[in-house]
């Protein structure tokens, strides 16, 4: 796990009631999944990882069932909400004089906390590639801050004729799409999020949804 994946849980609160050996499991964990996949993964692995006893996963986590728990709900319920509101203050509340400056700034945000998060993102999208009650949950926390401002921008780009004059949602979805490609090669095909991917990204995006 990474220092900035660790700080994630941290101020999350998800290390409050652990030991510092419970807290090696969980971090063990995150880079095993990571690695090699949940279902690949043994509760053996990750104890040898974490330089404990097996025993001390189920007397923390119940089973390897448990230990996922852990690590998804603090990332979906406080770490994604978090980190979307700092992307609003951050990125969505400015005024942009172009759409590739708009793009831009989203899309070299976005990868680089991609960057930033890899480990724990790689787990969370895969739980919820497998399982609809985590995608229904992640939904609901995008906030309504998030929507309002990235409508915002949308219909301000639209009003100066930057951008296609679609509907909000398929503007996103084509934005979705075309990054979706990239993320998931660098998360799962070791496809480096590289300058030249990124600017590659960018210019496609430019492309699709330029007036």
């Amino acid at each position: 796990m990474t220092n900035s994946e660790l700080k994630l849980f941290e101020n999350a609160h998800a290390f409050d009631s652990m030991t510092d050996k419970q807290i090696k499991i969980l971090a063990a964990a995150v880079d095993v999944f990571a690695e090699k996949g949940y279902a690949n993964t043994s509760t053996k692995e990750i104890a040898k990882k974490a330089g404990v006893a097996e025993g001390n996963i189920f007397n923390k986590f119940t089973n390897k069932r448990g230990l996922l728990h852990a690590i998804v709900t603090p990332v979906m319920h406080s770490f994604f909400p978090a980190s979307l509101d700092t992307f609003v203050k951050t990125q969505l509340t400015k005024t942009y004089p172009s759409l590739e400056a708009f793009i831009t700034a989203l899309v070299q945000d976005r990868f680089a906390f991609l960057k930033k998060n890899s480990k724990v993102i790689k787990i969370l999208v895969s739980e919820m590639l497998y399982d609809q009650k985590v995608r229904a949950q992640l939904t609901t926390e995008f906030t309504g801050t998030y929507w309002h401002e990235i409508n915002k921008q949308l219909d301000f780009l639209k009003s100066k004729h930057l951008i296609v004059d679609w509907s909000n949602i398929e503007i996103l979805k084509t934005m979705w799409s075309i990054t979706g490609g990239t993320i998931l090669g660098y998360l799962y095909f070791d496809q480096p999020l590289s300058k030249t991917s990124t600017k590659h990204a960018i210019t496609a995006l430019v492309k699709a949804l330029r007036y």
